[in-house]
C-alpha cells in the first residue's frame, strides 16, 4: 500500500505542491526561487528516468528495483530537488 501511495504522491501531490510554490514566484526570495526550480528539475529528471525504465521488460528487474523506480522515484526526485534547491539558494544568498 505504501508504494501505491508514493506513486500517487509523486504523480499528483508533488506537481500540485510545485504549482503552489511557483504561484508566488515573484514575491519569494532567491531561496524560494531556487527551491521551486530545483523541485521542477528533480521531478522532471525522475519522471524521465522512471518512464524510460518502465519500458524494459519486467523479467530484467528485481522486485526492489521495480518498486523503487516505478513507485518511489518521482516522489523522491521532487522532494530531493526542492531540498537541494533550497539549500543552494540559501548558500548563494550568503
Amino acid at each position: 500500500m505504501t508504494a501505491r501511495l508514493a506513486l500517487l504522491l509523486g504523480l499528483f501531490i508533488v506537481p500540485l505542491f510545485l504549482l503552489a510554490l511557483g504561484h508566488r514566484l515573484r514575491d519569494g526570495g532567491p531561496q524560494h526561487r531556487a527551491a521551486f526550480w530545483g523541485g521542477v528539475i528533480g521531478h522532471t529528471v525522475a519522471m524521465v528516468v522512471s518512464i524510460t525504465a518502465l519500458h524494459y521488460p519486467p523479467v530484467l528487474w528485481s522486485t526492489q528495483t521495480r518498486v523503487l523506480i516505478a513507485f518511489w522515484l518521482m516522489l523522491l526526485g521532487g522532494v530531493a530537488g526542492v531540498a537541494a534547491g533550497a539549500l543552494l539558494g540559501a548558500r548563494r544568498r550568503e
